[in-house]
């Protein structure tokens, strides 16, 4: 059949083939453009609605996982959380037990991130909620670990390691807030006599005259020494504070306790002085652990920050002159 229209002339009497006109042509354009623009239509819809691509089925199949997941991390955050507690609670303890004091604020650290962050993500900032609680995480495990720099990550403490914490001569000596005291350290020195090399067996805080010395933890005094001799230790005082720890405390100028007698942390002893084989006025401070000297610096931790401590530490390890 032909595709050709035709239609009748009454003047002709006659069916003459129908002629285009542009009109014509452009609304066939027209239909033809709009059937073609909905069938793809239709084509992009169907697949989308009906049609999954690989891709989309690995990223579908993660996001279920990531879903599941998502509270055994909120779970796992609650655990550290309580952790945490758990282990402030107990460093508290510990503090006021051995020290006799506070507990040091901490710096606000990424752990006061608001809770409110992690309950408000949904799946679809799951990678933001993710990040969150590996910064908190993260922050929290450095608290823990940092919170006290002697004990470390300690949380659970018999009655006897209490007794033997409370023997540690943790403070120092002498009043030093500025840490500018400490002239010289524990091992190697030059002697100020023979200029020669030897084993510094103490750290020396250099001060004036009839400056306080203090017990730097609780104990008990063994030794009361008291000489005119320009040599050795001169008027010295020991204190044996149990479970292995004695405190030696030499080149005094005055003594102010006696032999057998109790003292507390804190308690004054003696005072700074220059007796013995000393070239300045200074203290002469060891500490003997069973019955070898040890670096006194280490432990001479409480009231310090941990930067405070590590400035101690390297002030007491430069190589230099000992004052006795």
């Amino acid at each position: 059949m032909s595709n050709f229209k035709y239609h009748y002339n009454p003047k002709t009497c006659q069916y003459e083939r129908a002629r285009w006109d542009v009109k014509d042509i452009l609304w066939y354009v027209a239909g033809l453009v709009t059937m073609g623009l909905l069938f793809c239509g239709a084509m992009i819809f169907a697949h989308d609605s009906f049609i999954e691509s690989e891709t989309e089925r690995l990223l579908r199949a993660e996001n279920q996982v990531l879903e599941k997941h998502k509270p055994v991390l909120e779970e796992q955050l609650a655990t550290v959380e309580a952790t945490l507690v758990s282990l402030k609670e107990d460093d508290k303890a510990l503090y006021t037990k051995v020290f006799n004091s506070d507990l040091p604020q901490s710096e606000t650290s990424a752990s006061t991130l608001s809770k409110e962050k992690i309950l408000l993500a949904d799946a679809a900032g799951f990678k933001d909620m993710m990040e969150i609680l590996k910064s908190k995480s993260e922050a929290l495990r450095k608290t823990s670990a940092n919170s006290n720099a002697f004990f470390g990550n300690t949380t659970h403490i018999t009655k006897d390691q209490f007794d033997i914490m409370g023997s540690i001569p943790s403070t120092q000596p002498v009043a030093n807030t500025q840490l500018d005291l400490l002239v010289s350290g524990f091992g190697e020195r030059i002697n100020p006599f023979h200029k020669g090399n030897y084993k510094h067996p103490g750290v020396d805080f250099a001060a004036a005259r009839g400056t306080a010395v203090s017990a730097t933890a609780n104990g008990r005094v063994v030794t009361i020494s008291k000489t005119t001799l320009q040599a050795g230790y001169g008027n010295y005082i020991d204190v044996d504070h149990g479970h292995g720890f004695v405190t030696r405390y030499a080149h005094l100028e005055e003594i102010k306790v006696q032999r057998g007698q109790n003292v507390s942390k804190g308690t004054v002893i003696g005072t700074v002085g220059s007796s013995g084989g000393s070239t300045a006025p200074h203290l002469h401070y060891e500490v003997i652990r069973d019955g070898e000297p040890v670096d006194p610096a280490r432990y001479l931790m409480e009231g310090l920050s941990s930067e405070q401590h590590m400035k101690l530490l390297k002030l007491s390890s430069k190589q230099n002159q000992s004052l006795d």
